[in-house]
């Protein structure tokens, strides 16, 4: 599964099962690899957002958390809310931090917990 963005005589392909999180940054996009690879594209977040809804429902793994990130729910491995913050492991053993807003972070809590069935 990948997103493909052109503009002009670039092409950009975010290969989504690679996606550890997406980050905005005004008008571009730093995506952020499980490898540890980052790159960044001349795309808004949001037109990266709308270019992941176009997929196939059944596979959305990549989901937009506030107004900041899309993140890889597949790479979630804590949650704090007290702290505010979300924990993304990467295929090197590194951990990701990121600042999130509590309600924001709850939201996250439940859609995981919908997800494995667990409360």
């Amino acid at each position: 599964m990948r997103i493909v963005l052109s503009s002009y005589n670039e092409m950009y392909v975010i290969h989504c099962d690679s996606v550890l999180y997406m980050q905005a940054d005004d008008h571009y996009t730093h995506v952020t690899y499980i490898t540890g690879a980052h790159f960044m594209v001349p795309f808004g977040l949001s037109e990266v957002e709308k270019r992941l809804h176009a997929l196939s429902a059944d596979e959305r793994f990549l989901i937009r958390v506030g107004r900041k990130y899309i993140i890889n729910l597949h790479h979630v491995f804590h949650i704090n809310t007290v702290k505010q913050v979300a924990l993304l492991a990467d295929a090197n053993g590194k951990s990701h931090s990121l600042t999130l807003p509590k309600p924001i972070l709850r939201n996250l809590i439940e859609l995981l917990s919908g997800e494995t069935g667990e409360n």
